[in-house]
């Protein structure tokens, strides 16, 4: 059975690409990050390069991302694969654009492209790693420093709908179409339309880029 969809009626919002750059209209909301689960990550690993106010890092204490992600049966073996939605604060950047700032801790043989595409499992780009950090890619210190990893993020957009406030920040992967992204978000097709339109001329089938869904709350 599908659960509602979460309402903030009266909130006036505004949606972009991570391309995109444009003056927020709202200082700030909560959003969520689709994280895609590969090979190896857990909840403490998530935890870790997610956190934030509203996900403090632990090794045990997991329960401000589960409540965000009741099929979560296990905490200590999450399914390689799968989504997990974990909860974040939308800031406006600079007065410019909606995203928030994660500080990452540099690893040993780190690079641009594997903290982009694996540990935040393409929830932000090399592009955007480099436009926010002083360090060359080629060059990025083994370890003893963090870097900036932004994540764009969408609080709505009023002339579309003032029925929706959270919205999921979600990396498009290859073999994923529209119709895919609906189901994995638990979705009606009924909603194709106005999803289509919180992400004007974005190809859903493109296997690569950010789209913003009308996120739900499944809290225990």
């Amino acid at each position: 059975m599908l659960i509602k969809l979460f309402p903030i009626p009266l909130l006036i919002i505004l949606a972009f690409p991570i391309s995109a750059e444009s003056r927020c209209t709202v200082r700030s909301c909560t959003a969520l990050a689709s994280y895609y689960v590969w090979s190896d990550s857990n909840l403490t690993f998530i935890s870790q390069v997610l956190q934030s106010p509203l996900v403090p890092y632990s090794t045990v204490n997991f329960d401000p991302i589960l409540a965000y992600n009741k099929q979560v049966a296990n905490k200590d073996s999450v399914k390689a694969g799968s989504r997990i939605n974990v909860p974040f604060p939308c800031d406006c950047i600079k007065g410019e654009f909606h995203a928030h700032e994660f500080n990452y801790s540099i690893r040993p043989r780190d690079t641009y492209d594997k903290i982009a595409r694996e540990y935040y499992s393409n929830l932000t780009t090399v592009e955007w790693l480099q436009r926010f950090n002083s360090f060359p890619a080629a060059n990025i210190p083994d370890t003893g420093t963090t870097v900036s990893v932004v994540v764009n993020c969408s609080c709505g957009d009023a002339d579309i709908s003032k029925e929706y406030g959270l919205f999921v920040t979600y990396p498009l992967r290859p073999g994923e179409n529209l119709s895919s992204v609906l189901t994995q978000a638990n979705l009606s097709s009924d909603l194709s339309g106005l999803v289509q339109r919180y992400n004007p001329g974005v190809n859903f089938s493109s296997g690569a880029g950010l789209v913003y869904i009308p996120g739900r709350v499944d809290f225990f």
